[in-house]
């Protein structure tokens, strides 16, 4: 059994440079990579990281996740659930041979992860060692939440090009007709989103009038058909022409109110905008 390494005056001025690596970091992988390398030379042990990867995902995320949903290992699990440190020492646990130490990754309540460290044969983890991980755990936290923030951040200024982009292909088209179908191709284009529809209401009217629609190509299915007009108050179309307000649906089998088109069962999640002229939809 190799003896516990005690931590240096050197260890705490590598940490004070260790955010500043992570925020440098490209992606969550490389972040995760850097998280391993700089817990194992700090108090050495077989190092394991969790990240909650839901709460870093971007709403236009399409790769493989890099994460399980949930913590792998035990004393993850157990730290996660708690929110606060796990340990157990050399023979203490029969399950669990070793000694181990997770460390909850934690900001206001939420848990971003865990840090887990373990030595199959032991030393146990010293007082010192356990704080110097909750340090690194401290700074890891931080870390990820102001790079999280400034991924949102640019991809908020991407998406508001790709608006801006939308708006000046169309600013000129006055053909209603021309218009809308233009709009909904766009969108759907530009977004990649599923479908998109538009549906139109005449002053005084209480129907919704369906315009123009556009869906991503599907191999094997007929194009989508849909209710050539809609009532006011009726569904999601209908509920949003009545208040004036968005809905956003993001379990569509959970909304009584949403109406299933049967050559679109994929339909998952649905959001309706209001289309306003002087606050009349």
């Amino acid at each position: 059994m190799n003896a516990a390494r005690s931590p240096q005056t050197s260890d705490w001025r590598e940490l004070a440079s260790f955010g500043e690596q992570l925020l440098g970091a490209s992606s969550l992988s490389a972040q995760r990579d850097r998280i391993v390398r700089m817990a194992q030379r700090l108090v050495g042990g077989q190092v394991q990281v969790w990240l909650h990867e839901k709460l870093f995902r971007l709403p236009d995320s399409k790769g493989k996740a890099l994460f399980p949903t949930e913590p792998p290992l035990a004393g993850m699990q157990a730290a996660f659930r708690s929110g606060v440190v796990y340990s157990h020492r050399h023979g203490q646990v029969d399950s669990e041979p070793g000694a181990c130490v997770a460390v909850p990754l934690t900001d206001q309540g939420f848990t971003l992860g865990v840090l887990q460290i373990g030595r199959p044969k032991g030393p146990d983890f010293t007082a010192d060692e356990l704080e110097l991980l909750e340090a690194v755990a401290g700074i890891v936290t931080v870390a990820l939440i102001a790079s999280h923030r400034v991924a949102v951040e640019r991809w908020r200024i991407g998406q508001l090009n790709l608006v801006r982009d939308v708006s000046s292909q169309v600013v000129n088209v006055l053909d209603l007709d021309k218009l809308t179908s233009r709009v909904t191709k766009l969108i759907q284009k530009t977004f990649h989103y599923y479908y998109v529809a538009v549906f139109t209401r005449e002053p005084d009217s209480h129907i919704l009038r369906f315009r123009a629609s556009a869906k991503a190509p599907r191999k094997g299915r007929n194009k989508a058909s849909v209710a050539l007009e809609v009532e006011v108050g009726q569904g999601l179309i209908g509920s949003v022409a009545q208040s004036g307000d968005e809905i956003l649906c993001d379990d569509v089998k959970a909304e009584t109110r949403f109406r299933f088109i049967d050559s679109l069962p994929e339909t998952q999640s649905e959001v309706v905008l209001p289309l306003k002229i002087e606050d009349r939809v």
